[in-house]
């Protein structure tokens, strides 16, 4: 089936003064197998196709037992928003806090890492995005927003630095900068769902990225 969220981080969080971390609920090992079968349900068909009596079978008991764990599916597609945060933006803000790396450096392996998420978990955070844009929940669109600041936070944190030390082209203001590496990935996770091409996603990987960094990166100054 694939890597399972569990192969990336097993247990939640709480909160990390250094990463700015949101507090999780921790997990019962039943809520981590359960959030597991939903991730691989919606890697293979979308949140579409995702029902509760699908994700019960996957686990072995019934729909009734699975409430019992998440009682709506609202709670369900939060707590995989939780486990989103956990894959994508975790990281993004260890990269982030890395001040022994300069600002390009940064940010490309912060491009690289949402480019891997969204290669190897097919898509996930466009899926959920989207998802939460037509639901019409609240809880489900402030919770995606949440993500998707503390998202573009960072890009902007680690461009206004490089910028004040020189690292990086001061013309372009660090909004505008984070739109550009956010939306980059973003467009390959639309074209990994609709338009696959392995060959289109490496070059992607391969040129595109080195691309984005030179187009910012002064060569001068040095890590903050």
């Amino acid at each position: 089936m694939g890597m399972l969220v569990s192969d990336y981080f097993h247990t939640s969080h709480g909160e990390d003064s250094m990463t700015g971390q949101a507090e999780h609920k921790p997990l019962t090992p039943r809520q981590e197998e359960i959030l597991d079968r939903t991730l691989e349900l919606v890697r293979e068909m979308g949140i579409g196709g995702l029902t509760t009596r699908k994700i019960a079978e996957g686990v072995g008991f019934t729909e009734a037992a699975l409430f019992r764990h998440y009682p709506t599916k609202q709670a369900l597609l939060l707590a995989l928003m939780d486990r989103l945060e956990d894959l994508l933006v975790e990281p993004i803000a260890r990269i982030a806090a890395d001040g022994a790396v300069g600002a390009a450096e940064r940010l490309e392996r912060m491009v690289r890492h949402h480019t891997t998420v969204v290669r190897q978990f097919n898509s996930l955070p466009i899926i959920l995005l989207a998802e939460a844009s037509v639901s019409g929940d609240t809880a489900l669109v402030d919770r995606m927003r949440a993500i998707f600041e503390r998202y573009l936070s960072l890009l902007e944190e680690v461009v206004r630095a490089g910028q004040a030390s020189g690292q990086l082209v001061g013309a372009i203001q660090p909004d505008c900068i984070a739109m550009l590496l956010l939306g980059a990935p973003a467009g390959l996770a639309i074209r990994h769902r609709l338009l696959p091409d392995a060959a289109a996603e490496d070059r992607f990987e391969e040129l595109l990225i080195p691309f984005l960094r030179a187009s910012i990166d002064t060569g001068e100054g040095s890590a903050t």
